[in-house]
């Protein structure tokens, strides 16, 4: 039975791969001014090289998630199974003091998929950053991070203590018609606020109020 290469690098990539090693170690050996001893001494020891590329990956990941911190881990927080139909402009007896008009004025009350029932993670904001920044740090595919416009009425509706109190926000992705926004649920004394912003939007949400996010479950 033949092998899948569907993990490992073709001989092109690899080939690709060991091109820019190579320029990297010559670009290195020319800054630091290093003698060939102290370069074949290095190649000499694979070990080094691989805990350089393993260093640098967690690096990355802990950066990525150094945004955001699970605040749900060990819990099941469910989501129940719906038709999709419910929209958040028509939802007011869940947002009864206020909900954006943006909802209606970019056309988002539009009813979306069905869904299974689903388990969700929730986060708190630990470093300042804007919306791409938020979602992006969880997964560059930010299809896999959205909820329906029905899911999110739902979750607010069975899991309220699992909203930001005191007025802050919790924020949530939806994508309607191609195009992603920002749902932003506020617990007010007279009930639940909800706007939406658009993805692009850029301003930065200070860490120091925690705010949320909520998103389905990954698992990593």
């Amino acid at each position: 039975m033949e092998k899948s290469s569907q993990n490992s690098p073709s001989f092109g990539h690899g080939l690709e791969l060991s091109t820019i090693i190579n320029k990297a170690i010559a670009n290195a050996v020319k800054k630091s001014k290093a003698d060939s001893g102290r370069v074949q001494k290095l190649i000499g020891k694979p070990g080094v090289i691989f805990k350089f590329f393993e260093d640098l990956l967690a690096e990355e990941i802990e950066q990525k998630l150094s945004i955001l911190r699970l605040i749900s881990g060990g819990e099941k927080i469910m989501i129940e199974s719906s038709d999709g139909k419910a929209t958040i402009a028509n939802a007011k007896n869940t947002f009864k003091p206020y909900i954006d008009g943006n909802f209606n004025n970019w056309k988002l009350n539009t009813p979306g998929s069905a869904t299974p029932e689903m388990l969700v993670d929730i986060y708190e904001i630990i470093q300042d950053a804007n919306f791409s920044q938020i979602f992006n740090s969880l997964n560059s595919d930010l299809d896999k991070l959205v909820l329906t416009q029905a899911q999110i009425i739902g979750f607010c509706e069975k899991h309220p203590n699992w909203l930001r109190q005191e007025e802050y926000a919790t924020l949530f992705l939806i994508k309607v018609n191609g195009e992603y926004f920002v749902v932003n649920v506020r617990v007010y004394s007279d009930g639940l606020n909800i706007c939406a912003s658009r993805f692009e939007y850029d301003d930065v949400w200070n860490a120091k109020y925690l705010h949320r996010v909520v998103i389905p479950q990954i698992i990593f």
